[in-house]
């Protein structure tokens, strides 16, 4: 079976079923399976009308939205093999990516056209097509001329489209796409998927996620990265359930509410934000309403702990109804429960989401393994772990605690670099994940660190920075920390403090906030001195950060110092601060 085959089969079975969703004038408008069946054949037929054959390659730089999803599936009807471009990569990403692969085709967002043009104009593409993700319902209109030359609108593509009913021959084994890793190290590398690949993953995750056509999905992280893909995109345009976009990241708090999701796919940085967001609003609240929180809070923890008694069920529902179903409302208030991937959550902000009544079920998995390893399952599940090994799915733990992976979830290869593969897999099809973890005895993968990322003392002693790092974002004064350390004798930290809350707190003091050069006050380092050790005062004496130093700059996409998932570019930060 093949991607386009299974949807298909589903888009027929819930025909008038809602299958996606986009704001316009900030009411969501909405397309059926039947619609979207419609669209994507529409498509393939101008593929088909301009030249495109199975096994060509395009490239596409969309953001999330409809016409992201029709690419795709256009792809997967003709075997046209699809490459998905970050849409926050900047153009030596861009041109790397599109020449490497050798695309025929370059589809791309209008906006990030008019960002990229002067150079992108000379990749050695045949086409450029120009996407206005305001109009990606489509409507037949008359082709509108954009530029000389062989720069179109992606409208144009679907005037005139003849009925195309024979499937092209496809192989489960042909590669249907290759994503780029995030490229914490350097110029990402092309993983290939195959159908196979990704329709493995998805019905395995299917058998431990219980998703249905009741279910609606909140779509914001980028589709160019795998975890979104597949759990936020496939799984659910498999399931026969609603996929809910929203309007960016800037709007989430709104489109959520919006929205109403049931499913939210995400990673830490957001829930971690929720959190802060509501820890500051207790913070600041009156004392009657810190008092009700606070003690919403332990009947939501006696709750989960499975001690409430007569009376306090009772008044667990009142304080549920005035505090904490407020909290939930905020993200839609229908969460049947979220999932986190990308990197570890800290279980303190899991359970915390737990007491308000909102479950987040961790998973783990890499491009390279499309992408789910392993999950928790919403009714069987342990904090600080990534849950069990998706059946069909070998584990086993290296001598040096590296997590070694086998099975039809593994990529086909990297794109062009067949010496990174070999490195990559070994002859017995075992794939190395780079990741260190262990197994317990009930079956639940923990993730203990990063073999590249791990920090060596000068002591000998290890130190995995990741747990650190998350446990000082937690603190209420800290927005994102960096630590690092190789071959010294402690370990030191950047540190991008809350500047709401630094601006708040010397508002307090009355001291005056002249940014940056609040930053050097020995009185600001005193604070942030107290607030770190208090913050990682249950940690062991080499997991101690021991020296710091307040940066005024973000790490960002934009700077290019985090990658399209949030993760730290860890070189390039060193090279930059020290």
């Amino acid at each position: 079976m093949t991607i386009y085959q299974k949807f298909k089969e589903v888009s027929e079975k819930y025909s008038e079923n809602k299958a996606l969703a986009w704001l316009e004038d900030s009411v969501y408008r909405t397309m059926t399976y039947a619609e979207l069946s419609k669209k994507v054949k529409q498509l393939v037929s101008g593929f088909v009308r301009n030249g495109l054959s199975k096994s060509d390659k395009i490239a596409f730089m969309v953001s999330n939205s409809p016409a992201w999803v029709m690419i795709d599936l256009a792809c997967a009807f003709l075997g046209i093999i699809d490459v998905p471009i970050h849409t926050t990569y900047r153009s030596e990403y861009i041109k790397h990516i599109v020449e490497h692969t050798s695309c025929r085709w370059l589809i791309i967002e209008h906006e990030f056209w008019k960002a990229y043009k002067k150079d992108l104009q000379g990749l050695s593409v045949e086409k450029i097509i120009i996407v206005d993700v305001n109009e990606t319902n489509v409507e037949l209109k008359d082709s509108r001329e954009l530029s000389n030359g062989d720069v179109v609108s992606f409208e144009d593509l679907f005037i005139n489209s003849n009925d195309i009913t024979d499937l092209t021959s496809l192989n489960e084994e042909d590669v249907h796409t290759i994503i780029h890793t995030s490229g914490t190290t350097g110029m990402p590398k092309g993983v290939m998927l195959t159908h196979k690949n990704i329709l493995f993953n998805v019905f395995s995750v299917k058998e431990y996620i219980k998703v249905g056509p009741v279910d609606r999905f909140l779509s914001f992280l980028p589709l160019s990265h795998t975890l979104e893909r597949t759990a936020g995109y496939y799984v659910p345009i498999m399931s026969g359930s609603a996929i809910y976009y929203a309007e960016s990241k800037l709007t989430m708090k709104e489109d959520i509410v919006k929205a109403r999701p049931t499913i939210l796919i995400s990673v830490p940085r957001v829930f971690e934000k929720v959190y802060d967001v509501v820890q500051d609003k207790v913070n600041h609240g009156s004392k009657l309403k810190q008092w009700l929180f606070f003690k919403a809070l332990d009947y939501g923890t006696k709750r989960r702990k499975g001690e409430l008694r007569c009376i306090d069920s009772f008044v667990y529902r009142v304080l549920d109804a005035i505090v904490l179903k407020k909290i939930r409302a905020s993200m839609g208030g229908r969460l049947r429960f979220a999932i986190s991937g990308g990197s570890a959550l800290s279980p303190d902000i899991m359970q915390f989401f737990e007491d308000i009544g909102i479950l987040i079920i961790e998973g783990y998995g890499l491009t390279e393994t499309s992408p789910i390893i392993a999950v928790n399952k919403a009714d069987n599940y342990k904090f600080g772990t990534v849950g069990f090994v998706l059946n069909g799915v070998e584990v086993k733990i290296a001598k040096d605690q590296e997590i070694l992976v086998r099975g039809n979830l593994v990529m086909k290869g990297y794109y062009k670099d067949e010496q990174s593969t070999r490195e990559a897999i070994d002859n017995e099809k075992w794939f190395k994940t780079g990741d260190l973890g262990k197994l317990d005895k009930d079956g639940f993968l923990t993730i203990t660190g990063r073999k590249k990322e791990m920090i060596v003392l000068s002591t000998g002693k290890n130190v995995a920075p990741v747990q650190i790092e998350q446990e000082l974002e937690i603190n209420r004064f800290i927005m994102q920390a960096f630590v690092y350390g190789d071959n010294e004798k402690h370990i030191s930290a950047l540190i991008v403090p809350d500047f709401s809350e630094l601006r708040r707190w010397a508002n307090e003091k009355k001291i005056e906030y002249n940014f940056p050069d609040i930053l050097e006050r020995a009185d600001v380092r005193e604070l942030y001195e107290k607030q770190i050790k208090s913050q990682l005062n249950h940690f062991p004496e080499n997991e101690q950060v021991r020296d710091f130093r307040l940066i005024k700059d973000e790490f960002t996409q934009e700077n290019d110092l985090l990658t399209p998932t949030l993760k730290l570019k860890r070189k390039k930060i060193l090279k930059a601060f020290l």
